[in-house]
């Protein structure tokens, strides 16, 4: 396509008779009609002119050629993610725990016909309910659930308690020295789960409000007197009978389920006062550090 062709279809394009578009560069009708017949070629002011009056560039004025538009570009593909429901380990381990626990449990019953044959199954039990509604540290407290039954069977079937290791001193090979080295072992279970359960709590601050002093004073206060009241001669003659009047009856399960539980119960406490009371002391020391 010429000049003069390219002129004469922008013009048309545009609605322009060769008059209106002599009048917008101030030249003659004429000199327009050369220029589109080729007669002449139009300065090149003249040519800037009718780029800018065309909206074209010079190379598309005066080749003719038409500037081919960008293709759009594609919408971006949109990836739509499925979230799939988040496993809860947690609750699938209690609810196989307690699956097991039951089984367990309710087979020994039917084989033994004894409620002792429960106890076998009571670990997986208590561990499932602790998966199943701890929020948090169910790892730590099915710890605590597990050493507890161990335990408890050791003292039910062995009579062996952590108590034993104070007479490692005076322990003879006729007493077999592997059920002191049981006792030892449930001695430092108990103490590793002991700092196991400080150290979970190592960031906890408890403020030293009045009702949380009156409970450390009395729980620290009820905590030594079980270490005291044990020495008092009319604490041991009652333990005495107490035990007597048990076996006496046959009830040599009961007899060790009563002073276990005893025992637990201020293991729980002692190390609920440990807790507490570093808590304390650390809120304490953070407000005389802010202050």
């Amino acid at each position: 396509m010429t000049l003069g062709e390219s002129i004469a279809r922008l013009r048309g394009e545009r609605n322009m008779s060769q008059g209106d578009l002599a009048e917008a560069l101030d030249v003659s009708r004429q000199s327009v009609s050369k220029w589109e017949t080729n007669g002449s070629v139009p300065e090149l002011g003249k040519l800037v002119q009718m780029s800018e009056l065309f909206g074209v560039t010079l190379d598309e004025l005066v080749k003719g050629q038409t500037a081919e538009k960008p293709a759009p570009e594609p919408p971006p593909v949109q990836t739509i993610i499925v979230e799939r429901p988040a496993r809860d380990t947690k609750k699938i381990v209690g609810v196989i725990l307690l699956c097991f626990g039951g089984l367990v449990s309710f087979g020994l019953f039917l084989l033994s016909g004894a409620l002792e044959g429960l106890l076998y199954g009571v670990c997986f039990l208590l561990c499932g309910v602790i998966c199943l509604n701890a929020k948090k540290r169910a790892g730590l407290w099915c710890g605590w659930a597990a050493y507890l039954c161990v335990d408890l069977y050791l003292r039910y079937a062995t009579g062996l308690t952590w108590r034993t290791i104070f007479f490692t001193m005076q322990w003879t090979p006729q007493q077999n020295y592997a059920r002191l080295a049981i006792a030892w072992g449930q001695f430092l279970v108990m103490a590793l789960l002991a700092v196991l359960t400080l150290r979970a709590y190592r960031a906890e601050r408890y403020e030293p409000a009045k009702k949380r002093k009156a409970f450390l004073i009395a729980g620290w206060a009820l905590y030594a007197l079980r270490r005291l009241v044990p020495r008092l001669p009319l604490y041991r003659s009652a333990r005495l009978r107490i035990v007597m009047e048990l076996e006496a009856h046959g009830h040599y399960f009961l007899r060790a389920l009563l002073f276990t539980v005893a025992d637990y119960i201020f293991l729980a406490l002692f190390v609920w006062l440990l807790v507490t009371t570093l808590g304390v002391w650390r809120w304490c020391r953070a407000q005389k550090n802010d202050g």
